[in-house]
């Protein structure tokens, strides 16, 4: 299993929920255990980790995500995942098996997995802006009721692993 990209850039230490989704992302998956569990829902239950971030940074918000929310975050999914993510991300897992026999190739390989992180941020950003309308941050919720919603019920194991992950 290759790392996301979205493990690259250091992470901010004081990122909190208000600080932003990106900030706040960065600063989740780079906790203990979070990546791994994040890839496990990703490779073994086709999850989508932007919005699984999202769902956790709505939870410290204090955000149960609604019905509403989760077909803005599907709409979104949509333009990003298919057509500009994954193709991105399987590239850049080519390119690393590629690279391995050719040193030459490696430059290639760094700027695919730079296009596959902004195009993740750009995502994130879009999935931000969703909650532009949301009332101002209260007391955090639990983050297992919104994990549950943007992951399948066959994934009820990993959802409860990500949620203490990220408590």
């Amino acid at each position: 299993m290759s790392a996301s990209p979205l493990a690259e850039p250091p992470a901010p230490a004081t990122a909190t929920a208000t600080a932003g989704l990106w900030p706040y992302a960065l600063e989740t998956y780079a906790r203990p255990g979070v990546a791994d569990l994040c890839l496990e829902a990703q490779d073994a239950h086709d999850a989508d980790v932007p919005p699984l971030l999202w769902g956790a940074w709505a939870a410290a918000r204090g955000r149960m995500l609604s019905d509403g929310d989760l077909a803005a975050a599907a709409a979104l999914a949509d333009r990003w995942r298919g057509p500009v993510i994954i193709p991105l991300r399987q590239a850049r897992r080519a390119l690393k098996a590629l690279a391995a026999d050719a040193p030459d190739v490696a430059s290639l390989r760094q700027a695919v997995k730079a296009a596959e992180l902004e195009a993740e941020r750009l995502y994130m950003a879009a999935l931000e802006d969703l909650a532009r309308d949301w009332p101002s941050p209260s007391a955090p919720l639990a983050a297992r009721d919104n994990l549950a919603r943007l992951l399948p019920p066959g994934a009820a194991l990993v959802t409860e692993r990500l949620h203490k992950a990220l408590s």
